[in-house]
């Protein structure tokens, strides 16, 4: 099971983050539209327990399932334990997942563009409620290059984008909701996105 540490930050657009990431020598490694659909029991144990089981489609297909890392992470860090696998059919999926007991708890919709430096992987992340980068790498380097993109680590968030929109509603004194999909008045804010990073290239 492999090891995720990730940070997130409210960033007020992306042209900013572009231009650093270029002067760093960050190579662009491709944008894509996703759909996330999130599993878990009736009673909702697996939230309960900070686990995600996720069925991810953006041009190929993805299960995925995490859980709270027993190793600790600096403050403002996820740690996660992750395993995921390629899969042929999203649809036949999400019956296997619902024949064996599971229901769909939440959809959520992302535009993502990745970049790569020499030691973190740092994202783009476009949702219906905000503009976020993401960062993942070990904790040295998160610092390093969180800074290096006008980012303190005092700023950063460990907490999951569905914590985020849960926050975000609060703020606006709208009541909890869990799935947060882009609506057809997003439609240009979303295609304008993909174009500005070259279009969908990962796959």
């Amino acid at each position: 099971m492999a090891r995720e540490l990730e940070a997130k930050f409210t960033v007020q657009g992306f042209a900013a983050v572009r231009a650093a990431l270029k002067g760093m020598d960050a190579r662009f490694a491709g944008n894509r539209f996703e759909r996330n659909v999130v599993f878990d029991t009736p009673s909702r144990e697996l939230q309960a327990k900070g686990e995600l089981l996720r069925l991810r489609q953006a041009g190929h297909v993805t299960l995925t399932f995490k859980k709270p890392s027993l190793e600790p992470a600096p403050a403002g860090v996820k740690a996660m334990d992750e395993i995921e696998t390629h899969v042929e059919d999203f649809d036949a999926m999400r019956r296997i997942l619902a024949g064996l007991g599971y229901v769909e708890a939440l959809w959520y919709e992302k535009c993502r563009e990745v970049w790569r430096t020499k030691d973190a992987v740092v994202c783009l992340d476009l949702l219906p409620f905000g503009t976020f980068m993401e960062i993942e790498a070990e904790p040295d380097a998160i610092a390093r290059t969180a800074e290096a993109l006008g980012q303190s680590m005092a700023d950063a968030s460990a907490v999951t984008y569905h914590d985020l929109f849960q926050q975000h509603r609060k703020e606006l004194g709208l009541p909890p909701e869990d799935s947060f999909t882009f609506e057809e008045k997003d439609k240009k804010c979303v295609e304008a996105f993909l174009a500005e990073g070259g279009g969908i290239q990962e796959k």
